[in-house]
């Protein structure tokens, strides 16, 4: 429910509101969401408040209005095989959507016996019209003994692998992670816009080159908005 006395527009409450119940499929692909006299009456709030928050879903690209019809849920939940576990940009490039990255940390640290390690942070996402819609986040670090220079590039901008592939002559080629629950935080909260602490799924592991070269330790954690397909062979 709304609440007229918090310090968040009740708009923006509203838009949260209605993200929730799309993502949780209260209101499916395809499926026309309330009216704006029904939501009207039922928050008791105003027409501009509602049209204010169905505006700012329909540019995040979960509605879609359609005149004389109504206003429709143009959601689709991504579907990642979770065993595809490989470069986000080139996953998501090839699904033809525009990939987004926000890099959250990015510097040098060292281990216990010494050796520097490249650790970066970023936000992940992709780009629908006039927003981003950030589906994971990524810690990844790197020997630079291995990577020298790492540091130096500007990975908002630039793919990690394809700067492994092109500049560092390192192919990435498989992983073995480990996959298991974890509580959002206020930054899993933040970017995947969450209004409350909900269980989400984190996978952790490494990665491996072609030479069998240990690579990248890695850990994503995932936005509830990816739905997960696990493929698995029977004997």
């Amino acid at each position: 429910m709304l609440d007229k006395t918090d310090v968040v527009p009740l708009y923006i409450q509203l838009q949260r509101f209605l993200k929730e119940e799309i993502l949780k499929g209260t209101y499916p692909e395809g499926e026309m969401i309330p009216s704006e006299t029904q939501l009207t009456k039922k928050y008791g709030i105003t027409r501009t408040t509602v049209r204010k928050a169905i505006s700012n879903l329909v540019n995040e690209g979960f509605l879609q209005q359609v005149h004389g019809k109504g206003t429709f849920v143009r959601f689709k939940r991504m579907k990642y095989s979770i065993w595809n576990f490989g470069g986000f940009t080139d996953y998501i490039k090839g699904r033809n959507e525009t990939p987004v990255s926000k890099v959250l940390e990015a510097r040098r640290i060292f281990n216990s016996e010494g050796s520097p390690y490249f650790k970066l942070v970023r936000a992940r996402g992709i780009k629908r019209e006039q927003a981003e819609l950030f589906l994971t986040i990524d810690t990844s670090l790197l020997p630079l003994e291995l990577f020298p220079g790492l540091d130096t590039y500007d990975f908002a901008k630039e793919s990690l692998y394809r700067v492994l592939r092109d500049i560092y002559k390192v192919f990435p080629k498989r992983s073995e992670i480990g996959v298991r629950p974890v509580m959002s935080d206020e930054q899993t909260q933040t970017y995947f816009q969450l209004s409350e602490t909900v269980p989400l799924l984190m996978a952790e592991g490494k990665v491996f080159d072609d030479k069998g070269r240990d690579i990248e330790a890695v850990k994503v954690v995932y936005s509830p908005e990816i739905e997960f397909k696990i493929m698995t062979t029977m004997h």
